[in-house]
Parts: C-alpha cells; sequence; structure tokens
C-alpha cells in the first residue's frame, strides 16, 4: 500500500480534523493540494471526487469521500471508536455533536463582521455545546468524554477548542472541566509532537486563504 493522502486546500477548514485524527492514529500522510478553481474542476471532470467534493482521503487503496465517513474509518483503524457497542454508540454522537459545533469556528473567518458574528455565535455554542461537553466531563471525571482512554471524540473535541481559543482565549473561562480536559490531552505525547512547528497542521485562516477558497468553491 501507498502513503495516505490528503485531498484538500491549503489549509484547516474541514480536512483540520482529519489530519488530527491521522496524527492521533500514527499515519504519515502527503498532501494534495487545490489551488485554484480550475485545478478543482479538471480533478472533478477526471472522477477524483465522488459527489465532487472534498476532502478526500486516498488509504489502504480507497478513496474516502465525505468528513464523517473519513473519520469514523480512522477511528477504527487506530482504536479510538471505544471498547464496545456503548462505547462505540456514544464517541459516535459525541463526534457528530462536535462536527455541528465547529460549523460556527469553521465560518468565523469568511464573515465581514466577526465581532458581531462572534457576540452571536458564543452565546448559543455554550449553551447548545460547551455546557454539554463541560456536564459530560464531569460525569466522567477522568478527562475522557468517554472510557478511560483517548477516543476520537476526545481527539476532535481537542482540535475544536484549539481553533475556538484562537478566535476567543477566554471562551472556556467559565467550564473548568474544558479547561482540565484540554491541559490533560496537551501532556498526550503524540499531542505534544503535533502542536509543535514542523507538522500537518495549518495556520488559522488568513485573508489571503479566505480569497482563495472563495474563489475556489463559491465564485
Amino acid at each position: 500500500m501507498g502513503k495516505a493522502v490528503l485531498h484538500y486546500t491549503n489549509g484547516r477548514g474541514r480536512a483540520e480534523k482529519i489530519r488530527w485524527m491521522l496524527a492521533a492514529c500514527g499515519i504519515d500522510f502527503d498532501e494534495s493540494f487545490i489551488s485554484t478553481k480550475a485545478d478543482f474542476q479538471r480533478r472533478v471532470a477526471e472522477g477524483l471526487y465522488l459527489f465532487k467534493q472534498v476532502p478526500l482521503l486516498e488509504i489502504d487503496g480507497l478513496r474516502i469521500v465525505q468528513t464523517g465517513s473519513i473519520l469514523r474509518y480512522l477511528g477504527h483503524k487506530g482504536g479510538l471508536m471505544g471498547e464496545n457497542d456503548t462505547e462505540r454508540a456514544l464517541v459516535d454522537m459525541y463526534t457528530e455533536g462536535i462536527q455541528d459545533m465547529s460549523i460556527p469556528g469553521l465560518a468565523y473567518a469568511f464573515k465581514p463582521d466577526k465581532a458581531q458574528f462572534w457576540l452571536e455565535s458564543k452565546e448559543t455554542l455554550g449553551t447548545k455545546y460547551f455546557s454539554v461537553y463541560e456536564n459530560i466531563l464531569q460525569t466522567t471525571n477522568n478527562g475522557h468524554l468517554v472510557g478511560n482512554k483517548q477516543t476520537m471524540a476526545d481527539v476532535l473535541l481537542f482540535e475544536s477548542f484549539v481553533h475556538y481559543l484562537h478566535i476567543d482565549k477566554d471562551v472556556l473561562n467559565d467550564y473548568p472541566n474544558l479547561q482540565k480536559f484540554m491541559a490533560s490531552q496537551k501532556e498526550i505525547p503524540w499531542v505534544q509532537k503535533f502542536l509543535q512547528p514542523g507538522t500537518n497542521r495549518k495556520p488559522f485562516p488568513d485573508e489571503k486563504y479566505v480569497a482563495m477558497v472563495t474563489e475556489i468553491f463559491f465564485s
């Protein structure tokens, strides 16, 4: 089998969670970046992208699209889906919630009035999502959302708050369990390594990246 290849733009977006999961699984991978609308259309015309969309992960002889499908494949491959049917259901459910919770964070860089957008989004995120994960961590009381070891839900929650803390460094001030969760996850060796410069992590999207994505997918 060849090396895994992740197809996306050279930025965070929906692919960043996939990068984190690849790192969690210890899978070395290359990236194939889409840089122009013509490049994307050419790849679509060649039939590379099922449903004409990215991200796409080429791995184990498969071409997998749909972010959730890619994440679950990696979760099973890396043993990050829990120890039994109950845990697997919880990991899957919490992960779906984290995906939904992440949408305002993905949209933030593209909003002309970022301050107002964040003001409106933060309250909804707090009541609908942050408080939920805060309470789950209070119940488990072991630094994990499910079971007693790191699962995909932990990985993706951590990645989401890395992003939100860039938007608002005080976003977790009212959530002591989430603060403890972030601190404990940072102590995990592979997380420490992936947070260092020079990994496949992407920077917070700037205006140049926003313009490129807008030109490729929305113009």
